[in-house]
C-alpha cells in the first residue's frame, strides 16, 4: 500500500508541475497552482477511500517536522535580502503587530458571537482563543505569484516577509494560549494577569527563537571559515548547510520555541556569512537544491490539505458561525492593514505603499493556509471537531476562491499588469506558488551578490559595525576565498 500511496504522490507532483507551467505559459487567470494541488489531493483521497477503503489523516508531526522546514529554510537562504531589510519595519508591522491585532479582534468577535443565540453549540473561552489563534495564520503564496519582485519590489518584499513572520507569530500565539490553559480544560478567568503572562511568554519565545537561529548560523559560518578542506567537496558542503539549518529547527522545537523563526533566521545568517565561505559549486548548488526542495514540498503540502479534507465530519460544522468568522477575518484584516497608513495620513506623512498596494496586502492576507489547518488538528477538546470544521471551511473558501479571484481583484483596483511579452522562462520562475520563490529572479553572479551585500552593509551605524567587525570574524579574508573549484566525485 505504501508504494501505491507514494506513486500517487509522485503523479500529483508531476501533474502539478506541468499544470503550473501551463498556467504560467498560457497566462490562465482563472486558475491557480495551489487550487490545482488541492483539487488533485481531493481526487486522490476519494480514490484511496473508495478503491482501497482507507482514510488519509493529516499527520501534524509529518507536517511540522519534515514538510514545513524545507520551505522556511529556502525562504531565508535564497531571499533577496536588500529589499527585505530595506522594508524590515514594514514587514515586521504586518507580520508581527498585525497578526497580534488580528488575534485580539477575532477573539473579541468570536467570544461575543459565542454568547449569542446564533451559536447552538457553545464553546469554552479556551476553545475560542485556540480557534482564533489558528485563524491568524495567513498564506501570501497566491499574491507572490502575481506581484512580481521586478515590478513591485517593496510590495513583494512585504508580502514575502509577512508570510514568514505571520507563520511564526501565529504558532507562537497558539502555543502561548495553549500553555496557559487551566487544568479544568479552560481559562477559569480571562484576567489581565493572564493576558500579561501571555505577552511576556510570547516575547520570550520570540527572542529565544531568534537567538537559536543566530547561534547555529554563526557556528556554521565559523565551521566553513576554518575548514578549508571542505572546499574540494561541494556535495558535503551542501549537505552540511542543509543539516545545520535543520538542526536549528529541531533545537528550537526541542526547547519549545519557534522552529520557524530559528530556521528562517539561521537561513539568513548562512546566506550572509556562510555563503561566501563555500565553493562556487556549493554556492550555486545550495541555491538550486533548496529552492527545488522547497517548491516540491510546497506543492505536496497543498495536495496534502486536499487529501485530508475527507477526515472532517461536515455534519458537525456550524456553517453560520463559520461564515461569521470569515466575515470577522475580512474586517480584522481591513482594520490592521489600514490603521497605520491612516496614522501617517493624519500626520501628513508619506506611506511607503500606495492605496492600491495596500488593498493587495489586505486581500492576500485574507487567505488562510495549511498552517491554520495543521494547528487546529492539534486541538484536543470537547468541541475539537467543530473547531476543525470551522477552520477547514475558512481555509478552503479563502484558498480556492481567494486564489482564483486574485487576478481579477488586482485588475479591479487598477494595478499595473505585467507585460504579456515577458520571457516565458522568467515568468515561470517568478510565478511558482512558494514563499521562497520571490528570490528566484535574483540568482545573479557571485560578484553581483557580493556587491549587494556590500551596499547593504554600508547603511547606517550597524552597517559600518557589521562590515568592519562582524564580517571579519565569520568570513574568510577575500584573498583566501576560492572562486572556482573542480567538482569531485564523492
Amino acid at each position: 500500500m505504501f508504494q501505491v500511496e507514494a506513486l500517487i504522490v509522485v503523479i500529483i507532483l508531476v501533474c502539478y508541475i506541468l499544470t503550473a507551467h501551463l498556467i504560467a505559459v498560457k497566462r490562465i487567470k482563472f486558475l491557480h497552482e495551489s487550487v490545482v494541488a488541492i483539487l488533485m489531493g481531493i481526487f486522490a483521497a476519494l480514490f484511496i477511500k473508495y478503491i482501497f477503503n482507507e482514510d488519509v489523516h493529516f499527520d501534524t508531526e509529518l507536517f511540522f517536522n519534515f514538510l514545513l522546514p524545507p520551505i522556511i529554510f529556502a525562504a531565508g537562504y535564497n531571499m533577496h535580502r536588500n529589499h527585505f531589510f530595506d522594508n524590515f519595519w514594514l514587514i515586521s508591522y504586518h507580520g508581527i503587530i498585525c497578526t497580534i491585532l488580528t488575534f485580539v479582534i477575532l477573539s473579541a468577535f468570536a467570544l461575543f458571537m459565542n454568547e449569542t443565540s446564533l451559536v447552538q453549540q457553545k464553546m469554552g473561552q479556551d476553545e475560542i482563543l485556540l480557534l482564533t489563534a489558528t485563524l491568524c495564520a495567513t498564506d501570501t503564496v497566491a499574491a507572490l505569484t502575481l506581484i512580481k519582485e521586478t515590478e513591485y519590489p517593496i510590495l513583494n518584499s512585504v508580502l514575502f516577509g509577512e508570510g514568514i513572520f505571520n507563520d511564526a507569530v501565529s504558532i507562537l500565539i497558539f502555543r502561548s494560549v495553549k500553555k496557559y490553559l487551566s487544568e479544568d480544560g479552560g481559562f477559569s478567568n480571562l484576567s489581565m494577569n493572564i493576558s500579561i503572562h501571555l505577552c511576556v511568554d510570547f516575547i520570550y519565545l520570540l527572542m529565544m527563537s531568534l537567538l537559536v537561529g543566530v547561534i547555529i548560523g554563526a557556528l556554521s559560518s565559523l565551521l566553513f571559515k576554518y575548514c578549508d578542506s571542505l572546499l574540494n567537496h561541494p556535495v558535503k558542503e551542501t549537505s552540511l548547510i542543509l543539516l545545520l539549518g535543520y538542526a536549528s529547527y529541531l533545537v528550537s522545537e526541542s526547547l519549545h520555541l519557534s522552529g520557524i523563526l530559528s530556521l528562517f533566521c539561521c537561513g539568513i545568517i548562512m546566506a550572509v556569512y556562510t555563503y561566501p565561505n563555500i565553493s562556487l559549486q556549493a554556492q550555486h548548488g545550495t541555491q538550486l537544491a533548496f529552492d527545488t526542495i522547497g517548491y516540491l514540498v510546497e506543492a505536496f503540502v497543498f495536495a496534502y490539505l486536499g487529501i485530508t479534507t475527507l477526515q472532517v465530519d461536515y455534519e458537525q460544522i456550524p456553517w453560520g458561525f463559520s461564515l461569521l468568522l470569515l466575515l470577522s477575518v475580512i474586517l480584522a484584516r481591513l482594520v490592521t492593514v489600514f490603521i497605520l497608513p491612516c496614522c501617517y495620513f493624519l500626520m501628513n506623512k508619506q506611506f511607503k505603499l500606495n492605496t492600491q498596494e495596500l488593498f493587495v496586502v489586505w486581500y492576500s492576507g485574507l487567505i488562510r493556509g495549511v498552517i491554520a489547518f495543521a494547528l487546529c488538528i492539534t486541538i484536543k477538546t470537547a468541541n475539537s471537531e467543530i473547531i476543525q470544521g470551522c477552520v477547514l471551511v475558512i481555509v478552503l473558501i479563502t484558498t480556492i476562491f481567494g486564489s482564483i479571484l486574485l487576478d481579477s481583484f488586482v485588475g479591479l483596483i487598477g494595478m499595473k499588469r505585467a507585460d504579456p511579452e515577458l520571457n516565458q522562462i522568467q515568468e515561470f520562475m517568478l510565478s511558482q506558488s512558494s514563499e521562497t520563490d520571490s528570490s528566484v529572479s535574483y540568482y545573479k553572479t557571485i560578484g553581483e551578490q557580493k556587491q549587494q551585500q556590500k551596499n547593504l552593509s554600508k547603511k547606517g551605524l550597524w552597517g559600518g559595525i557589521e562590515q568592519n567587525f562582524v564580517r571579519p570574524i565569520f568570513q574568510k579574508p577575500k584573498t583566501n576565498q576560492i572562486s572556482e573549484i573542480s567538482m569531485h566525485t564523492m
